[in-house]
């Protein structure tokens, strides 16, 4: 019995020593797992943070899941001190950027940060890279045959300018009087020549002999040089020409020299003409401009993008701009700028990836311009001026689009735009014309018919347009003006959407005293419909966006025609709606509010006014014909709409955010579904500053951590389980 009891405590010993020793060699595993992980073995990383922070947007997550091509994006960042938290926060900040576009690039991304400070030989590799691509490996062939040109020619030169000296050197000792003489310049300025001579062919070693060799400066050098002789030689001709004869006590000697000096000088500037017309078209390479704007890392880290066949190098002020909004504080750090990396590196790789683009030609009659910025008003404003659409037009450009504005007021030819391949149309109302003396009619009158058939002849041939209306209002005084949305008719007739302009569709908030009666808001009174009334379709369009809100200002209702009136083979969808309720909808009568609110405290929907559900955004498509969009408000996509703001708390604080952060993004996903890039629709780009753990600095308190965190932590484990083991035993 005692044998057997006494057998038993050993199996149960050797059962929790076992199970204790695998506990702890599995914990072991685990702990050093992780800190391998984390060291930075896997590149993958999971994002917690409730607006996604940590993460690429959703657009440059389509953009390098649709990568057809290998993308290489190399950053050149250094910190020249370790006290400069500022600089260590950039690189760390570009660093992290990097890390998601290889771990979401589908092995289509490389990222590397370089530091040319600490690895000069990887920053020369870079270079030589560069150099072999495609682009640029041939680019310099002229050069190179021009400067092998010159360097006889300078041969030449030399000989000849080195043969005059001696020669006036020879006369003027042989003959004492012509020492005082013009002799006496002309050995100045040959000396002169010969001395730039000698600097200009250091100069070109120099530009030479570095890692990336600058033939478009020292084609430059070449010409300064060539210029410099050239003038002189014609300078010494028209002089011998004028006074030559003139000069006394120049004896037979002298004459030789000169008329034989006009003919060699006139015969070599035969030689360099041919030279400076051979290199009058050649310009610093592409190659050459890359070098330098890499090459100032020490005060202004660039990002390098390389495709297969060429590179764009993204400078510091694109990566960091200045911060444009004034009523956001600084961070903690007080850094005036902001990171914006990842809209100038996803624009970069657009650029490089996709030949063809799309031209957006914001078209309009008359008014100001919505993208190109009223300089003159500059000294008026104090501060640059910024276009309506400043910001939807930075957008454009970073997603690889060509803007254009064409005024049709003052220019009747369809523009002209080179480099692309197709064309969107982006047609504003036209403005209507100013009425200073409401006792007289403007001196200008509305858009001419033949004017609105010139606008809808461009959209035709292009098959592709956004056309902007709003709610138009009435026309007041005795020669009355506006009230007009002068297409209509086309939309209506021929795409099946009818624009109800007259009417304005407005928000209430339901009274508490009485139920029957509806209040003015504060989007009430800036003519906003937004927010929850706002319902987006399954569209393409508007169907990614369903969790962001969006906002209409001045919008009008739209209508589909019915089917006894809609035109043949057209579908039309809307895209955005006003959803069914009843403290929405829209006015004709914008002057019965006036009187409702002061006569009844409040107002409520008549009979002749619109109640919803209705669009406010609708797509149209025909075959034959192409797309186009109608959005039912000319301003919802201007600086004025997209910049506005809300306070909203994070954590003990407040902080400002966007209102209507769709509106921008539905404005470019109507642009990719006209242009059949539906790959790109997505969400836009988020701006945000959150805090950060500091990264722990090469030396003894990392080394500590490593240390600890590999073979200390499990050590402890190892003893405490082993202790665990032992009192067990007992």
């Amino acid at each position: 019995m005692a044998v057997t009891q006494g057998t038993e405590v050993g199996r149960r010993r050797a059962y929790y020593g076992t199970n204790v020793v695998l506990q702890i060699v599995m914990v072991t595993l685990v702990v050093v797992g992780a800190v391998y992980l984390a060291q930075g073995a896997l590149r993958g990383q999971l994002d917690l943070t409730r607006r996604g922070v940590n993460s690429l947007t959703p657009r440059t997550l389509q953009l390098l899941g649709h990568l057809k091509q290998d993308v290489k994006i190399v950053a050149i960042y250094t910190v020249l001190s370790k006290y400069d938290e500022r600089a260590q926060k950039r690189q760390t900040t570009v660093q992290d950027l990097l890390d998601l576009y290889e771990a979401n690039g589908h092995g289509h991304i490389t990222a590397d940060v370089i530091d040319p400070m600490k690895d000069r030989g990887r920053m020369v590799a870079v270079l030589n890279r560069l150099r072999d691509k495609p682009a640029y490996k041939d680019e310099a062939a002229a050069h190179i045959q021009a400067l092998t040109d010159f360097s006889d020619l300078s041969q030449q030169i030399s000989d000849l300018v080195a043969q005059q000296i001696a020669e006036v050197d020879r006369l003027s000792s042989a003959n004492p009087e012509l020492r005082d003489t013009f002799f006496l310049d002309i050995n100045q300025e040959l000396q002169r020549i010969q001395r730039q001579g000698e600097r200009t062919a250091e100069e070109l070693r120099t530009l030479q002999a570095g890692d990336m060799p600058a033939y478009g400066r020292a084609i430059e050098t070449v010409r300064n040089y060539l210029q410099a002789v050239s003038t002189y030689f014609e300078a010494f001709g028209n002089w011998v020409a004028k006074n030559a004869s003139l000069v006394s006590g120049l004896g037979e000697a002298g004459e030789d020299f000169v008329n034989q000096a006009r003919m060699r000088y006139d015969e070599m500037r035969e030689q360099i003409g041919t030279l400076l017309t051979q290199t009058a078209e050649l310009e610093r390479t592409k190659l050459e401009d890359l070098a330098d704007q890499l090459n100032r890392w020490a005060n202004a880290p660039p990002i390098l993008v390389e495709a297969d066949d060429e590179a764009l190098v993204l400078p510091f002020a694109e990566v960091w701009p200045f911060r444009m909004n004034a009523n956001v504080p600084l961070p903690a750090d007080g850094d005036e700028r902001e990171f914006a990396g990842e809209q100038a590196v996803s624009s970069a790789i657009l650029r490089l990836t996709q030949k063809e683009r799309t031209a957006v030609v914001f078209t309009r009659y008359g008014g100001e311009s919505p993208i190109v910025p009223d300089f003159s008003r500059m000294q008026s404003m104090r501060r640059i001026p910024r276009a309506p659409f400043g910001e939807l037009n930075e957008l454009l450009e970073q997603e690889n689009f060509i803007t254009h504005d064409w005024d049709v007021k003052t220019d009747k030819a369809v523009p002209k735009i080179e480099d692309a391949s197709r064309r969107v149309y982006v047609v504003f109302p036209p403005t209507p014309p100013v009425q200073t003396d409401p006792r007289r009619p403007p001196a200008e009158g509305p858009i001419a018919p033949e004017d609105v058939q010139l606008i809808i002849d461009a959209v035709k041939e292009s098959g592709r347009a956004i056309f902007l209306a709003s709610w138009s209002p009435p026309p007041q005084g005795p020669m009355p003006v506006g009230g007009r949305y002068e297409f209509g008719d086309y939309l209506k007739n021929n795409w099946g959407v009818e624009v109800k302009h007259k009417y304005i569709v407005l928000p209430f908030a339901p009274s508490m005293d009485d139920p029957e009666l509806f209040l003015a808001t504060q989007l009430t009174q800036g003519m906003i419909i937004g927010g929850e009334d706002l319902r987006f379709t399954d569209h393409p369009i508007s169907a990614p966006l369903r969790a962001l809100p969006a906002g209409f200002r001045m919008a009008c209702p739209l209508q589909i025609v019915p089917a006894e009136e809609f035109p043949e083979g057209v579908d039309v969808e809307p895209i955005v709606l006003v959803r069914e309720t009843d403290s929405v909808w829209a006015i004709e009568d914008v002057m019965r509010l006036n009187a409702d609110f002061q006569r009844r405290q409040g107002t409520y929907p008549r009979d002749d006014d619109i109640r919803p559900p209705f669009p406010v955004a609708v797509s149209a498509e025909r075959e034959e014909d192409g797309r186009l969009v109608v959005f039912a408000s000319e301003q919802f996509a201007a600086d004025s709409v997209l910049g506005m703001q809300g306070l909203m708390q994070v954590g003990n604080s407040l902080a400002l955010y966007a209102r209507f952060p769709a509106n921008a993004d539905l404005f470019m996903n109507a642009i990719h579904w006209l242009t059949d890039n539906s790959n790109r629709i997505s969400v836009g780009v988020r701006g945000t500053d959150v805090p950060r753990l500091s990264r722990l600095e090469e030396g003894p308190a990392l080394e500590f951590w490593r240390v600890f965190l590999m073979a200390i932590w499990p050590a402890l484990a190892l003893v405490v389980g082993g202790g665990v083991w032992l009192f067990r035993r007992r």
